[in-house]
């Protein structure tokens, strides 16, 4: 009975052992992200919010990431990713132009696609494997009016508000200027002018003197970075001053475009997703202290909206999608298990939560409880949150 016994430990030990030694199966996924040519500032600091989540989650991931500058670029990464690499799903990708070809087709492979910073409103619309957890281009739109009605307009004490939308002519600027004209009509301001511009085809002197014609309170702008600090300038030469200049996330947010102003930008606002820095009064306890962790595993300076929005889609996947998956990883059980989360608002780092808009709804898989802020500059280099007010980190 003895030798029985001491056999029996020996063979437990073993298999403990050997259970201990295993190490996780690997999990590999795509990455999507401009890593060179204009939008590279943008995309580089979104993929090392997403490798900060990654680090941070622990999550037995290993990306595959493709650097891609068109929309052509990015297509042909999904093919990469998907008949290469096998990825199951594929984070990506900073810009509306690439992310709309990519997330189209990933669509078509049934593979799932997991933007994490691109904001266009057709991306998630009427789609199947496609998830996002920033907000829209539209819904960015709205808080830029929202902002102008609710503390812009009776700073001023405006009764009859006017106002004018500079936007570039594709999927990104449609989407946020079209949120911004729908909106600004039960908001009461009138909007007098919008101004359609190709991005690689444009004079902004022209730009500029319409404008001046317009005569209109507020500017709402939605550009690139080059085009937007390329009118900007025209604006600032030829004298066109507007009540509030409100510009949203591909420009005016962007820490290049206060670096290239200076002075200049002080006092331009932008809707966009927030940064590191919007006060802790936004977010839960729980929300602290994973801000708090995302800090530790960053590996930059600080945490500017790409970075933090990486972050945000990242955690998001490997710490509350992956873990959840029942059986085989694969895009039909990780689409399954993103359809399950609830994370409330205030949890997320920057002060939204995540829901996922389910089957049947018109932009299914798009964040429900997405955040959106708008930032002033308020020195060269200096953005300070200021509206919402729980966001910001002094009252206004």
């Amino acid at each position: 009975m003895v030798g029985r016994s001491a056999a029996a430990l020996v063979l437990a030990l073993l298999l403990a052992a050997c259970a201990q030694s295993t190490p996780r199966q690997e999990i590999v996924l795509g990455a999507i992200y401009p890593l060179s040519g204009p939008q590279a500032s943008g995309g580089k600091s979104e993929l090392a919010g997403v490798q900060a989540a990654l680090r941070a989650s622990d999550a037995g991931v290993r990306l595959e990431v493709i650097d891609a500058t068109t929309p052509q670029a990015a297509a042909a990464a999904v093919d990469t990713l998907v008949r290469h690499y096998h990825v199951p799903a594929i984070l990506g990708t900073y810009g509306s132009t690439l992310s709309a070809a990519a997330s189209a087709r990933a669509e078509e492979l049934k593979t799932v696609y997991w933007e994490t910073g691109a904001v266009a409103d057709p991306i998630t619309a009427q789609r199947h494997y496609v998830f996002r957890t920033v907000a829209t281009g539209s819904s960015l739109g709205r808080m830029a009016v929202t902002f102008t009605r609710d503390v812009l307009v009776p700073k001023y004490a405006l009764t009859r508000p006017r106002a004018v939308v500079v936007r570039v002519d594709d999927v990104y600027g449609r989407s946020v200027g079209g949120g911004e004209v729908e909106l600004a009509k039960s908001a009461g301001i009138d909007v007098v002018d919008v101004i359609e511009y190709n991005p690689n085809a444009y004079d902004p002197n022209v730009i500029a003197a319409r404008l001046a014609q317009d005569s209109a309170d507020f500017l709402w702008d939605v550009s690139y970075l080059d085009d937007g600090v390329d009118i900007w300038r025209a604006l600032l030469s030829n004298q066109v001053s507007f009540k509030g200049a409100i510009g949203t996330s591909s420009a005016f947010c962007m820490p290049e475009f206060s670096a290239r102003l200076g002075v200049g930008s002080v006092g331009v606002y932008a809707a966009d997703k927030p940064d590191s820095d919007i006060s802790l009064a936004a977010l839960s306890p729980s929300g602290q202290a994973l801000l708090a962790k995302a800090k530790a595993a960053y590996t930059g300076a600080s945490m500017d909206i790409p970075a933090v929005a990486g972050f945000v889609g990242g955690w998001t996947l490997f710490h509350h999608v992956l873990p959840n998956v029942q059986g085989q990883v694969d895009a039909e059980s990780i689409r399954a298990a993103a359809l399950k989360v609830d994370v409330p608002v205030g949890d997320s780092i920057n002060g939204g939560g995540v829901k996922f808009a389910g089957p049947g709804a018109l932009d299914e898989g798009q964040n429900v409880r997405a955040a959106a802020v708008v930032g002033q500059w308020q020195a060269v280099g200096v953005m300070k949150v200021v509206y919402p007010p729980a966001y910001a980190g002094t009252p206004q």
